[in-house]
């Protein structure tokens, strides 16, 4: 056998394994490019999800920013109407011992006068004592 028979035998083959070699470097090339665009498309995807969720977070803390503050708010009313609320009963429990007190008194100063321990100049002084309401 000589070389041209040789070559002649072997050349199909060879042939065959460049181009394949060939499709095998263009379909890796092809492969490696196409990973590059998913990776590219992935991180971009993932950029604008942090993005949105960073939105989200944010809306989320201004919502309770405003829930506290009206929560603060309903306290503070809560708080007024419990204090307004002692005041009245603090003045009524005061008005009904001020009433009880003054009646007593009154009482006394009519059963000293029906009985004569109390005379007129005794009752003129008392007056002087105590202020008329409309010299307040």
């Amino acid at each position: 056998m000589d070389l041209g028979e040789i070559v002649k035998n072997i050349a199909p083959y060879v042939v065959s394994i460049i181009g394949s070699f060939w499709a095998y470097m263009q379909a890796k090339k092809k492969m490696n490019q196409e990973l590059e665009i998913v990776k590219t498309n992935n991180e971009h995807e993932i950029n604008r999800l942090m993005e949105e969720h960073k939105i989200n977070i944010e809306d989320l803390e201004k919502k309770h920013k405003l829930e506290m503050e009206e929560k603060e708010k309903e306290y503070e009313h809560e708080k007024e109407i419990l204090e307004l609320k002692s005041r009245t009963t603090i003045n009524e429990k005061n008005q009904e011992l001020m009433n009880t007190a003054m009646s007593g008194v009154v009482g006394d100063v009519f059963s000293g006068i029906l009985s004569g321990k109390i005379d007129m100049d005794k009752i003129d002084e008392l007056s002087k004592k105590f202020p008329k309401n409309n010299e307040k």
